[in-house]
């Protein structure tokens, strides 16, 4: 692979959205992403006492059913992405996924709530490689790391909103209200997106990387040592904070005695601030140490998971609210500054026409391991140790994602030190040195 990044696109002179607009427009999108995914888990305690289901069954709703799907689609939509447009297969798939949101309040059993759940992962499944591939268009390397973090701050954004908004729309009506409303933003945004983008106006790649296969384009990008780490750190980090997302809300009703409307404040609140800081200090402190080295840019993730997994371990153990909470809010900022370090890696790494691929492939682990064993299997080991320990079972059961983090950050340390010599393959040895002062903001056109 021996092709360097396509530069940044200038800015068009019809009166087109710049750079500034298209990533605000690719944040909200993030955030309705992340808002309709988070709804099953603070409406979970409702739906399991409505439709009589077990916390198995949540695990398999939230993990496995959903995971399956938005992993095996990714990478075509990826595909189609690369070779296409990435706008049109990111503004499809929000208005698919917000359709199913809304159409899973009239679910009247596990099956077809599952079945709408699967719709909102078939639809999920085309935002992120695109957004990060029309990204990785507009904006320089140098640069990128902060720019996939202004979209990434969608994650805790839109978490916090679907928390909060979710427990608040739950105690005041019911559940089903709360798929229903928040299922309809969606469709605004779609057009909204649709009509004020313009088309994708990337250089056309070279021949070789368009003409493979899904297997050929995962098999270029996983042939480079530093992203096969990066694609194993992404699926355990995956097993153990998917877990959380899922039996979080869950957790604090259960143990600590909460209402899901306080239960969704409480985490929408520590999603939102601690989360949003953490994602930003990412792309931020990311960009500023890989001018120094490249390795860098993710031994702060790695440090990250490893101060997380002690803190992690006291927040559930912990018998007060407060200190509980407090504990938590360490795991929550590292859980989110991975993404614009190993995500702007992955965009740095990967040759033109791979630049959707780059990211889909490490979400197809996330997702297709992280995402079905995480819940399932936290879920599954609460049911056993329910018996012993009642209530508390699923705090001791989330203990088991700790020793995730630890494992995760095992395998960036590894990415780090060979991303030197992977990035050499196709970049000149001292680019680091010669790129321009990053003072300039990254929406700058």
């Amino acid at each position: 692979m021996a092709s360097p990044d396509v530069p940044a696109q200038p800015e068009r002179s019809d009166g087109s959205p710049g750079t500034a607009w298209l990533i605000g427009l690719l944040f909200a999108v993030n955030a309705l992403n992340l808002l309709d995914r988070q709804l099953p888990g603070i409406l979970a305690q409702s739906i399991k006492a409505d439709l009589h289901l077990s916390d198995t069954q949540l695990g398999l709703m939230g993990g496995v059913a959903f995971a399956v799907v938005y992993a095996g689609l990714g990478l075509p939509l990826a595909r189609l992405a690369d070779r296409w447009s990435a706008k049109w297969v990111l503004a499809g798939a929000l208005a698919a996924w917000s359709v199913l949101t809304a159409a899973g309040a009239f679910a009247q059993s596990f099956l077809q709530l599952a079945v709408a759940r699967v719709g909102v992962a078939a639809g999920e499944a085309g935002c992120t490689p695109a957004a990060h591939a029309m990204i990785s268009a507009r904006v320089a390397p140098h640069r990128r790391a902060s720019a996939i973090a202004v979209y990434s701050l969608g994650v805790p954004a839109g978490a916090m909103c679907g928390l909060v908004l979710g427990g608040w729309l739950n105690d005041l009506h019911d559940w089903r209200f709360a798929m229903l409303a928040m299922g309809a933003p969606g469709l605004a945004v779609a057009l909204l997106f649709a009509l004020t983008v313009p088309r994708d106006g990337v250089a056309a790649p070279p021949a070789a990387a368009t003409t493979g296969g899904l297997l050929d384009a995962a098999r270029t990008l996983l042939s480079l040592r530093s992203y096969r780490h990066m694609f194993f750190a992404v699926t355990i980090f995956g097993v153990g904070v998917y877990a959380n997302f899922q039996f979080y809300p869950a957790f604090l009703i259960r143990v600590h005695g909460l209402s899901a409307g306080q239960a969704g404040l409480v985490l929408g609140l520590m999603t939102g601030l601690i989360g949003g800081l953490g994602t930003f200090a990412g792309g931020w402190v990311g960009d500023r140490v890989a001018r120094v080295s490249a390795g860098r840019m993710l031994v702060l993730p790695a440090a990250g998971f490893l101060l997380a997994a002690p803190c992690l371990l006291a927040g559930l153990l912990a018998p007060d609210l407060r200190v509980a909470v407090a504990f938590l809010c360490l795991p929550q900022a590292a859980h989110v500054m991975y993404q614009a370090p190993v995500y702007g890696t992955a965009q740095r790494l990967a040759p033109p026409g791979l630049k959707a691929m780059a990211t889909a492939v490490l979400l197809f682990g996330l997702s297709l391991v992280g995402a079905s064993v995480g819940p399932f299997v936290a879920g599954l080991a609460s049911d056993l140790l329910q018996p012993r320990f009642g209530a508390g079972a699923l705090r001791y059961a989330l203990c088991l994602t700790a020793f995730t983090d630890v494992w995760a950050a095992a395998h960036l340390l590894l990415a780090a030190r060979a991303l030197p010599a992977d990035l050499a393959r196709f970049e000149a040895p001292d680019s680091n040195a010669r790129l321009p002062s990053p003072r300039v903001g990254i929406l700058s056109n």
